[in-house]
């Protein structure tokens, strides 16, 4: 391993034609990906792929002057006018789809960037972000690590050997972070009609937002309850500390996304396993969850059931995300639960977000 001076020696690595992988929520190496929006001359004909999420991960690292491009699985508005000019690639697929695609041998990646913490014992801990990471680093690709002192050094996470890394910066930027926001008398009420759904010992999958952060304070008498999920944030804590969790595997997730508090508390929570998507969200894992309870949103819902969780107007705003894996999952159970929340209409309250039917062309998430 060669220690880098600086991080812009280690952009230096990416030559035209590279294809590089980025990974997003916590884990995005800000500091790099910050550089490399400011200086657009910096690796010319690169491909990024990254698994920024919208709200968490903002930043646009496409170019076409210097044709350096991105590829993408969330749709973010500001990456619209780059998408149509063709220097964005958007699949929207779920994610389980994602780690196959990621991981599959016909997929190049030359180069894949980490944000590790301080090396113990000769490993660096991933910290708060798995997600597709493992997969990744098991791949014959080349490593670029930012070493973080603000990354936990998380027992219960992966971690990649120091020799792994093919060459090392340093960075002392904070971790990316998620604030669910202000709830609201809607959000609350949502809230309330799911945990009169949700027995004690089950197991939840939620995603972010003020709907779960609201159902995580409205579960506090609740008892033995787990989480098996793609992500996980700030809500997590109290309930933790309240006594709803069961004392054995009680927090698996493939991401912990939130405060500058939730990181250095993850060392000391227990039963905690921040593992890969290739485990969360595998299939033939999901199916032997007990009680699996899969709480999701949409954009609207018609008549039939039919879920639109990635499109406004016949334009992508999102995509499916964990939505169909949980979902599906979820729903083969006996003791299972696949419930979709959302609010009966949009913020300006003029307009149903149940429909009849769907305007032709909107994609069906979960049928």
């Amino acid at each position: 391993m060669n220690t880098a001076a600086d991080i812009e020696q280690l952009v230096a690595h990416f030559q035209p034609g590279d294809t590089v992988f980025i990974p997003g929520s916590a884990g995005e190496p800000s500091e790099l990906t910050e550089m490399l929006v400011n200086n657009p001359d910096l690796a010319p004909g690169v491909t990024f792929i990254t698994s920024f999420v919208p709200g968490i991960n903002t930043r646009n690292l496409c170019n076409i002057e210097t044709k350096r491009k991105m590829a993408v699985f969330f749709m973010q508005s500001h990456f619209r006018k780059d998408y149509e000019k063709g220097g964005i690639k958007f699949r929207p697929i779920s994610f389980k789809q994602i780690q196959q695609y990621l991981c599959a041998a016909s997929t190049r990646i030359d180069w894949l960037v980490v944000q590790v913490a301080e090396a113990v014992d000769g490993r660096h801990s991933l910290g708060p972000h798995a997600e597709f990471l493992p997969g990744l680093i098991a791949r014959d690709c080349k490593i670029l690590g930012l070493i973080n002192p603000n990354t936990p050094n998380t027992p219960s996470a992966p971690s990649l050997a120091a020799s792994r890394l093919t060459a090392t910066a340093r960075s002392n930027t904070p971790l990316e972070s998620y604030d669910a926001g202000s709830s609201n008398a809607t959000s609350e009420a949502i809230a309330q009609h799911i945990a009169a759904l949700i027995p004690n010992g089950a197991t939840l999958q939620i995603g972010l937002g003020k709907i779960p952060s609201q159902l995580l304070a409205a579960l506090r008498d609740h008892r033995e309850l787990g989480f098996h999920t793609g992500m996980l944030s700030d809500s997590i804590l109290p309930l933790a500390s309240s006594g709803a969790l069961r004392e054995k595997n009680a927090l698996t997730t493939a991401v912990f996304v939130g405060s500058e508090n939730l990181y250095k508390q993850l060392p000391t929570l227990q039963s905690l396993n921040i593992a890969g998507a290739e485990f969360t969200h595998d299939p033939a894992v999901l199916v032997k969850v007990p009680k699996l309870h899969a709480i999701n949103s949409a954009l609207e819902v018609d008549v039939l059931g039919q879920v639109n969780a990635e499109t406004l107007n016949n334009k992508y705003v999102s995509a499916p995300g964990g939505l169909p894996d949980f979902a599906a999952a979820a729903s083969r159970q006996q003791d299972g639960l696949s419930i979709v929340a959302l609010p009966s209409t949009d913020p300006s309250g003029k307009h149903s977000r149940i429909t009849a039917k769907f305007r032709s062309g909107t994609p069906v998430s979960v049928p």
